[in-house]
């Protein structure tokens, strides 16, 4: 499978979507993995850190969204990011479908987009595993700021 991992571009977001220890795991699988230059910077990770970890880095968000089976991302996609997705892909991140505007929505059901968004993730007993992190780091945080 081609995983593409793009920058994020929505204002003070610094998360990348998938980390190169990562991206190891999957190019040693036999995926290929393409991230766009500069998406790890935020988060303290180098392009020659996703390079050792056997991806490809590209040089433009299309580039990096249009290559891939799998786009992982961590926030939503921006209504150009929308445009770049190509008829059938999955889509991985934060999405926020339920308070996403209807448009937006809209193109994910026309280009046949797979989306799984995150924060819906629930197990058997109703809880939301991939929001428990998230919630508890918020919690930590709240105190110091």
């Amino acid at each position: 499978m081609n995983i593409s991992i793009p920058r994020e571009t929505r204002p003070y977001e610094f998360r990348v979507g998938l980390v190169p220890n990562r991206v190891k795991l999957l190019t040693q699988a036999g995926h290929s993995c393409f991230v766009e230059h500069g998406a790890g910077d935020g988060s303290g990770f180098s392009d020659a850190d996703y390079q050792d970890a056997g991806a490809q880095v590209v040089y433009s968000a299309e580039e990096a969204i249009h290559r891939g089976d799998l786009v992982l991302k961590f926030q939503r996609p921006t209504e150009t990011e929308l445009a770049w997705l190509r008829e059938g892909q999955i889509l991985m991140g934060y999405l926020m479908l339920p308070s996403a505007r209807e448009s937006k929505v809209r193109t994910l059901l026309e280009k046949r987009i797979t989306a799984v968004s995150y924060e819906l993730i629930e197990d058997s007993k109703g809880n939301l595993p991939v929001m428990r992190p998230m919630s508890q780091i918020g919690g930590r945080m709240c105190a110091q700021i």
